[in-house]
């Protein structure tokens, strides 16, 4: 470390000790727990046998995020509210009322009753003291989160030392509780894999906080990740987004985890990294895709497991509430048709082409062929919906893995009210898909539908 930066991190120590013997404001809060039924961590198992551990000794990989450190509010005045049964405390300006701050302090113990109890993570690391800081203040995107104060210099592996900011405006209740869990699930995910890069941290945090708190409704982050379905999964740039992209991490967990959480967990725990002490930006490596590409070998077949992966999820896309924005919606061919992307496709975005059924004539199918840029890999599928928007069934459309081309005739249409044509880019022919890119490159397609 250099001397700039200890002195930095002994003026934070200093100030952190400062603030914390302050008079204390002890309180016993409420034992309510807002928990999903049944919600036990298990191990990371799904159709493959087992999880493969990332090696114990894990070297030092290329660049990632920047090793972003915050110093906690320092607000004048401020009251600290500890609890009783966990070592957690808040602080509280002094234009919060004293009811607003024992409101938080409670919905901190609930969610860390659920995070450390039913979900058996560890606690966040609060420093030396093992207390974990959380202080009111105006303005929080999306409610609540953790920043890493520290980096801990005694780990063999990267970890980080964290506080968490809450909006104090958010009245008590599940909308609280959420702000909390986010935090709170953050600063889980510092302790284990604070390299993680910021996309991926906004989408699995978020997957775990909502597992915490079942009754919080998602609002506007779902409606804005499916709203750009063509975007990457954990693309970075925007936080409701990013919070909508929890549905992908939900689903990986409902599907291959033994038990709630536990796939986010697991991600966690099987990506250790380990950054020089005087780095600007984290190691880049493992990240939690590549924690995916190896502990589901076989999952899908002998193919690409992450190109299964992203083309299923894409599918599952279509029957999500809300569902995912169209780049075309026709009627029945009466002849050929050529439709192209209005937006091009980023690696593990998807598009989507919705045919309508009605006014088909008995017996008619569906000529379909796809070709898409060089350099981009695409897998297409088929799902055939109801009138009320269930899959009736799922057909996927071979190509070979470097191809740039594909087509299928679609049979049996009768019962179906619409057939949705969906679109995945699985990534690049040049290199496995990697979070921290960032900006990664989008390719376009051209769509012919036809009746036969």
């Amino acid at each position: 470390m250099s001397g700039r930066a200890a002195t930095s991190a002994r003026e934070r120590s200093a100030a952190r000790r400062a603030r914390r013997s302050a008079p204390a404001v002890a309180v016993t809060a409420a034992i309510g727990v807002a928990t999903s039924a049944g919600a036990v961590v298990g191990p990371l198992v799904g159709r493959a046998a087992a999880v493969e551990a990332v090696p114990g000794s894990a070297p030092v990989g290329p660049a990632g995020g920047d090793v972003d450190l915050a110093a906690p509010p320092d607000e004048p005045g401020a009251r600290r509210y500890v609890s009783l049964r966990h070592p957690v405390r808040v602080y509280a300006p002094p234009r919060v009322a004293a009811t607003e701050a024992l409101a938080a302090l409670a919905a901190a113990d609930r969610v860390w009753d659920v995070v450390t109890g039913a979900l058996s993570l560890p606690a966040p690391d609060g420093g030396l003291d093992g207390t974990w800081d959380v202080y009111l203040v105006d303005h929080v995107a999306g409610g609540g989160d953790a920043l890493v104060e520290e980096r801990d210099p005694r780990a063999r592996f990267d970890r980080a030392v964290t506080f968490a900011v809450v909006e104090r405006s958010i009245a008590p209740g599940c909308g609280l509780d959420l702000a909390l869990a986010r935090a709170l699930a953050r600063a889980v995910l510092a302790r284990f894999a604070p390299a993680t890069d910021r996309g991926s941290a906004r989408a699995q945090s978020e997957a775990l906080a909502r597992l915490v708190v079942p009754c919080a409704d998602p609002g506007a982050d779902t409606l804005e990740f499916q709203a750009h379905p063509e975007r990457a999964i954990v693309d970075p740039s925007s936080g409701e987004f990013d919070r909508g992209a929890s549905v992908f991490f939900s689903w990986l967990d409902a599907r291959f985890a033994r038990q709630p959480g536990s796939l986010v967990a697991g991600l966690w725990a099987l990506a250790p990294t380990r950054t020089p002490p005087d780095a600007q930006r984290w190691s880049a490596t493992p990240t939690g895709f590549d924690v995916l590409r190896e502990s589901l070998k076989g999952a899908f077949g002998p193919g690409p497991t992450l190109d299964e992966l992203f083309a299923g999820f894409s599918v599952e896309r279509t029957t999500l509430e809300p569902g995912p924005r169209l780049a075309w919606q026709v009627p029945w061919p009466s002849q050929a048709r050529r439709l192209a992307s209005p937006e091009p496709v980023w690696p593990t975005g998807a598009s989507y082409v919705v045919v309508d059924h009605a006014g088909a004539p008995p017996g008619a199918k569906l000529r379909l062929e796809a070709q898409w840029e060089d350099y981009g890999r695409m897998r297409w599928a088929v799902v055939k919906l109801d009138a009320a928007g269930r899959a009736m069934a799922v057909l996927t459309v071979t190509s070979l893995d470097r191809g740039t081309r594909t087509s299928m005739t679609v049979e049996s249409l009768d019962d179906v009210a619409r057939v949705a044509i969906v679109g995945t880019n699985v990534g690049s022919t040049e290199h496995a898909f990697d979070p921290h890119q960032g900006e990664w490159e989008p390719h376009g397609w051209l769509l012919t539908i036809a009746p036969e």
